[in-house]
């Protein structure tokens, strides 16, 4: 079809074809902006079913607000056709790519960015499932590699489109469609899609799985096929179980939440699912309900009262020495072997003071914590007793920390652990000096490791919060509040879903006077992490210390990167205490006098 426009809109150019009809860059003509307009086919809109529900439906749809979800604004008919305008999802070429496209570019994603970019697809799958088309949940029904656009600007950001037409042109028309258009869409098709029955939120876990598969693998999970662990075993997170569940044959058995589906399923303590057979089902639900039972003995931390010069009045001195570790189990996978090299002796540079940060006193007292409506690794929501402690108002800078840089010398500490890795962070090594970038004083320090954080906390002469701790100061004072000020969130409160952290104090401060408890940067606590660790929490609910041994250390906050989910206040995070990223930084702690 050849036209200058439709409507009230300039056409452009044509930009693509798609399974729903052809795609084009247009510009309103009047606000001068730019959409993308989808024309829908002619037998779809002459459709007497297909009007009937696109008049009826289509408006909630354009309600849809979502980060990683296109935005439709505007639904109109033109000399009978159909239309969509949306937002123009668009590469610097005002093209579009969608994800098929950018994968035959991009063949590999590390396992970290791998977790992001699927975390945006299942949080808007969730975001849509909680929403309601004539007393259903809104189901994609169709999701593929086609309808997931891709923005890469420093970051990755996946968008989905094409939401509910299952809904509204009718199942048998889209599967008809997608088929028509390539065989590749048939292996996202589910079970039940495949036999013409009813299509639920289940139908979307099962595509979700697909697409899991394919990112990791670049196959089809078709007949009786390999798991993600043999073909991509540098890939350490459980792929295997999480795979297995959303491919399961019984829509029921399948996850209903995706986002609670990825944190059970990629991070079950001491789960081995290498040898899971796709068709073992019985096996896979054994092993995952043996993991559920794992239990942990804890124990109190040993506290070390010590002179420190200067004590603050309230808060107990803590000692100021190079820290000593336990053993960590994980290292011997991290050891970098390499030749040794010499380097001259540098000058040991001494009397540089370090510049602390204020402190807020939390209170003692009974909170809660956890919640019943997050991942299962936050359940259950329970009360606890805890001491009162101080904690930084802030996380801690680049100022702050390049000071023990400079008196450290190097990036590792007495025991050859990595502090900080200088390519994640803002602080460069120059002429034997650590120097900041430009404009990043005042941002909180990342790319560094778990030792770091503690290393610099017994610096000072403070610690890491234990992660109790965190999550009630994150809380503000507030009862059952899902963010740290209260059950809603947005870009005025928390630095999230954007391109890079900001200084610390940029946001309004919580109840408790503490900035940053929302966003900007995931901060280290000083527990080990336990999938199940609630469940013991709850009932040892006594100044609760977190368990004695295991793999990852615990990350609490949300970060600049992140969606809203991961800013509530009892979301969970964990990694390798030796992992470094760029979202990683970390805040102190202080025993009060009593």
């Amino acid at each position: 079809m050849d036209f200058k426009s439709i409507g009230d809109y300039l056409i452009l150019k044509k930009i693509g074809e798609g399974v729903f009809g052809s795609i084009y860059l247009a510009e309103h003509k009047f606000m001068k902006k730019k959409y993308v307009i989808k024309l829908l086919p002619e037998d779809i809109s002459k459709d007497v079913n297909f009007v009937k529900n696109f008049e009826k439906d289509i408006g909630i749809l354009a309600k849809l607000d979502h980060p990683s979800i296109v935005k439709l604004h505007n639904i109109s008919c033109s000399e009978g056709r159909y239309f969509l305008v949306m937002d123009s999802v668009l590469n610097e070429d005002n093209e579009k790519v969608d994800l098929e496209q950018f994968l035959s570019v991009k063949q590999n994603f590390s396992e970290r960015n791998l977790e992001i970019i699927l975390k945006q697809i299942a949080s808007a799958l969730d975001y849509a499932h909680d929403n309601f088309i004539r007393s259903e949940p809104i189901i994609h029904g169709g999701l593929k590699l086609s309808n997931i656009f891709v923005k890469k600007n420093k970051n990755i950001h996946l968008f989905i489109s094409d939401f509910a037409m299952n809904k509204l042109i009718g199942k048998k028309i889209v599967l008809k469609k997608n088929l028509e258009s390539s065989l590749k869409n048939f292996y996202f098709l589910s079970p039940e899609q495949k036999k013409m029955e009813e299509v639920t939120i289940k139908t979307d876990s099962y595509a979700f799985g697909v697409l899991v598969y394919y990112l990791i693998t670049k196959d089809y999970p078709e007949g009786y096929f390999e798991m993600p662990s043999k073909i991509a075993p540098h890939y350490k997170l459980n792929w295997d179980l999480l795979v297995c569940r959303c491919l399961h044959k019984d829509p029921s058995k399948r996850p209903t939440r995706l986002l609670d589906a990825l944190n059970s399923s990629l991070f079950p303590e001491n789960l081995s699912s290498s040898n899971i057979d796709v068709l073992s089902w019985n096996e896979v639900e054994k092993k995952v309900e043996n993991a559920m039972q794992l239990s942990f003995e804890f124990s109190s931390d040993d506290k070390e009262e010590v002179d420190f010069n200067e004590p603050h009045p309230i808060i107990k001195p803590q000692k100021i020495d190079r820290p000593v570790y336990e053993t960590d189990p994980s290292l011997i996978f991290q050891k970098e072997l390499s030749v040794s090299h010499y380097e001259p002796k540098k000058e040991e540079i001494k009397d540089v003071k370090p510049l602390l940060t204020e402190m807020k006193i939390i209170p003692s007292g009974t909170y809660k914590r956890g919640s019943n409506n997050g991942a299962r690794d936050e359940r259950p929501a329970h009360t606890v007793t805890i001491s009162s402690f101080a904690l930084d108002i802030h996380p801690v800078t680049n100022e702050q920390f390049v000071r023990f840089l400079r008196t450290l010398g190097g990036e590792k500490d007495v025991n050859n652990n990595d502090i900080i890795r200088l390519r994640d962070s803002r602080i460069k090594k120059k002429g034997g000096s650590f120097i900041i970038e430009s404009g990043y004083i005042k941002h909180p320090v990342v790319g560094v490791t778990w030792y770091g954080a503690v290393a610099y906390a017994r610096w000072v002469g403070k610690r890491l919060p234990i992660e109790v701790e965190w999550e009630i100061a994150s809380m503000g004072g507030l009862e059952e509040s899902i963010y740290p000020f209260g059950d809603k969130i947005d870009h005025t409160l928390a630095n999230f879903f954007s391109s890079d952290t900001t200084s610390v104090m940029s946001y309004p401060a919580n109840g408790f006077g503490l900035y940053d408890m929302a966003g900007n940067i995931y901060e280290w606590c000083q527990d080990w992490y336990a999938y199940n660790y609630y469940d013991t929490s709850s009932q040892e609910p006594e100044n609760p210390k977190g368990p004695v041994q295991g793999v990852y250390r615990v990350l609490r906050g949300g970060c600049w990167k992140s969606l809203k989910e991961d800013l509530r206040c009892a979301h969970r995070h964990r990694n390798n205490p030796g992992a470094f990223n760029s979202t990683y930084g970390f805040r102190c702690a202080a025993e009060v006098a009593k």
